[in-house]
């Protein structure tokens, strides 16, 4: 897949408001690529970004670059003294002491000084270069499709480092870079302070090479569950097409199953999906109906309603 078809997969299955960011650290002797701009104001990384999410792609050398401890976490300047020793984080009151500072300092992801010599951004879809990362602005809803999906061919879980200092430099650009893996970041002091990144915003970096595979995956979960998830099929109440055929009594269990079999598909996801074996499938006049086996274990997750494609099954807490 391309750069254009894999943003549009990612556009169109997460319903992104904004474009997906490609993010290349420019190596030293490496030429600059062609469709990319240097602007004639200095950005922080940050600021770049939201720029690269709007549409603009942009070409970012050391002396485009507002914040220097953004610049310098990505290893295109020295970090400047003030930075180094901790000093201005106590001056910002982001942190109590030097020891704290300087702790935070030592363990943040970075590049040392030179290993690059500029930035580049562009909304993936016009990224005519190979990226490093891809910067996502989600919802935490979108977040967790892409944490699906990267889980989906291995099982593993996703281990995030972040701080909420350092963000789209430290945590997005430089970590996942060095360890191949996708992160998280809920923005930093800089970026929410100096760019547009909503309070209800968060970002994800995956690493370029994981682009396609991810997207593919993202796919099988749009064939199913993430269309089930975004319509709240197992939201009490779930509303069925059984209504008020089936009279109320005080003598029933705790939970009721009602089932209008009469209308019933036969397809038999009620009985698949019953994590306790509740509804099973029997066959009757030629054809198979589902059944209620020991109502009594039923927990009510509705799981049963939500996937009956006829709407045919009720469940009632008495």
């Amino acid at each position: 897949m391309d750069n254009q078809q894999l943003a549009s997969i990612y556009k169109d299955i997460l319903a992104l408001r904004w474009e997906p960011v490609a993010v290349r650290l420019l190596r030293p002797g490496e030429a600059i690529p062609a469709g990319v701009t240097e602007p004639t104001a200095t950005l922080r990384h940050c600021q770049a970004i939201v720029a690269a999410r709007r549409g603009c792609s942009l070409y970012m050398p050391p002396r485009r670059h507002a914040c220097p401890d953004g610049a310098a976490i990505m290893g295109l300047i020295p970090m400047p003294p003030k930075l180094q020793s901790g000093e201005l984080y106590l001056l910002f009151k982001k942190l109590p002491t030097l020891e704290c500072a300087r702790k935070m300092i030592a363990v943040r992801p970075c590049f040392p000084a030179g290993s690059y010599e500029a930035t580049l951004v562009a909304p993936l879809s016009k990224a005519n270069f190979e990226a490093d990362v891809v910067i996502f602005t989600l919802w935490p809803e979108q977040a967790m499709w892409l944490c699906c999906a990267q889980s989906y061919n291995s099982g593993e879980r996703q281990s995030f480092n972040t701080s909420g200092y350092n963000s789209t430099c430290a945590d997005l650009t430089v970590q996942p870079m060095q360890t191949g893996k996708m992160n998280i970041s809920f923005g930093c002091y800089g970026s929410r302070a100096a760019s547009d990144i909503s309070d209800f915003e968060l970002y994800l970096s995956l690493p370029a090479a994981q682009l396609e595979i991810v997207a593919r995956s993202l796919q099988k979960l749009a064939g199913k569950s993430i269309p089930e998830a975004r319509h709240k099929i197992y939201m009490p109440p779930v509303m069925d097409k059984v209504g008020a055929k089936k009279k109320n009594t005080r003598d029933v269990p705790a939970v009721q199953i009602n089932i209008d079999a009469a209308n019933c598909l036969g397809e038999g996801l009620c009985a698949d999906f019953c994590p306790y074996g509740v509804i099973s499938m029997q066959e009757q006049d030629g054809r198979p109906v589902p059944i209620v086996k020991n109502p009594e274990h039923c927990t009510a997750c509705y799981t049963c309603v939500g996937q009956c494609p006829a709407g045919v099954i009720q469940v009632l807490q008495q």
